[in-house]
C-alpha cells in the first residue's frame, strides 16, 4: 500500500540527495549493485502472493525479497526506499506466512530496530526544525513518510506479542503515537490513510493507564479510524479496523459496522494485495457470524 508520492529534495531544505536516497554519495559500480538488489528484491516482493492458498502465502517469495532489501540496505544504509521496503516485507513474512508466535517475535525485533535506525536517521537530517519547517523538510526526502509509518507498524505488531501493561512500559504507545503522528502530518493518504489507521488503531487497543496511557481516547479511535475509512473506503484493513472499534467502543452503530464487515466479507481481494485482501475477509467474515 505504497503511497503514489514520490518527493524530490528540494535544496531550499539545506538538504542533499544523498540524506533521501544515499545514492549520490555511492560510487557509479556501488550505485548501480544498489540499484540492481532493490529493483530484484521490488520484483521478488511483488511475487509474495505466488502460491498462496487464500490468506496463506508461501514464505519463499517474500523471504528473497527481504534478503534483496538487507542486501541493498547495506550497499546504501542511508537509503529511505531500501528500509522502508524491508520493513513492509518483514511484516509481511510475519503476518501473511504462517510464522509462529517466537518467529514472529523475532521479526518483528529486528523490523523495530531497523525502523527506529531509520527514523533516527531522518531526525538527525531535519535536526533543528519544528513544527512546519520539520514536515516541509520530511516530505523533501522520499520515503520519509513511509520509514516512520512502518515503523510505526512494527512497534504496533511487537507490543500486541507483549502483555499491554508490558508494552506500555516499554513505552509503546507514546512512540506509536509520535510515528503516526508524523505520517498524518506528511502525507494523510499516505498507505491509503495509513497515519490516521496506526493512531485510531493505537486508541482503540491501548488501555488506559494512570501515568502511562492516560491519554488514550476512544472517542479518538473512532475519529481517526473514520477519517482513514474516509481517505481509502475500499482498504480491507479499513473496514475492519473500523468495525471492530464500533464494535467495542460504540455499539448504537452496530449496524454500521455490520455494513462494513459485510462489505469486506465479500470482498473480490485486488491483485495487488491477493492475500492481504484475503485474510481481512476472512477476518471480516468470522466478526459478522459473531454479531448477527
Amino acid at each position: 500500500m505504497v503511497s503514489r508520492r514520490r518527493a524530490v529534495v528540494s535544496s531550499a531544505f539545506g538538504l542533499t540527495l544523498s540524506v533521501a536516497t544515499g545514492s549520490a554519495a555511492l560510487s557509479e559500480p556501488l550505485a548501480r549493485d544498489f540499484a540492481e538488489a532493490l529493483a530484484g528484491a521490488d520484483d521478488q516482493y511483488a511475487r509474495r502472493a505466488e502460491g498462496a492458498r487464500g490468506d496463506l502465502a508461501l514464505p519463499g517469495p517474500v523471504e528473497a525479497a527481504i534478503a534483496g532489501y538487507r542486501r541493498a540496505s547495506s550497499l546504501n544504509p542511508t537509503s529511505t526506499e531500501a528500509r522502508f521496503r524491508l520493513l513492509r516485507a518483514l511484516f509481511f513474512r510475519a503476518t501473511f506466512c504462517g510464522a509462529g508466535g517466537e518467529e514472529k517475535r523475532r521479526l518483528f525485533e529486528e523490523a523495530r530496530h531497523i525502523g527506529d535506525e531509520g527514523v533516527a536517521r531522518l531526525e538527525r537530517a531535519t535536526a533543528g526544525r519544528k513544527g512546519v519547517s520539520r514536515v516541509a523538510a520530511l516530505r523533501g526526502i522520499s520515503g520519509a513518510g513511509e520509514v516512520y509509518f512502518w515503523t510505526g507498524v512494527a512497534w504496533g505488531e511487537w507490543a500486541l506479542l507483549r502483555s499491554r501493561l508490558a508494552a506500555a512500559r516499554a513505552g509503546a504507545p507514546g512512540r506509536i503515537r509520535d510515528l503516526a503522528q508524523t505520517v498524518i502530518d506528511v502525507d494523510p493518504d499516505l498507505e491509503e490513510g495509513g497515519g490516521y489507521r496506526l493512531l485510531g488503531r493505537l486508541h482503540d487497543q491501548s488501555p488506559s493507564i494512570p501515568f502511562l496511557t492516560a491519554w488514550v481516547s476512544r472517542e479518538t479511535a473512532l475519529v481517526c479510524l473514520r477519517k482513514a475509512y474516509a481517505a481509502a473506503p475500499c482498504n480491507t484493513v479499513n473496514q475492519v479496523f473500523l468495525a471492530e472499534a464500533i464494535l467495542r467502543h460504540d455499539p448504537r452503530h452496530r449496524e454500521e459496522a455490520r455494513t462494513l464487515l459485510a462489505r469486506c466479507a465479500a470482498v473480490e481481494p485486488r491483485d495487488e494485495y491477493r492475500v492481504e485482501d484475503a485474510r481481512y475477509a476472512a477476518l471480516a467474515r468470522g466478526l459478522l457470524a459473531r454479531v448477527r
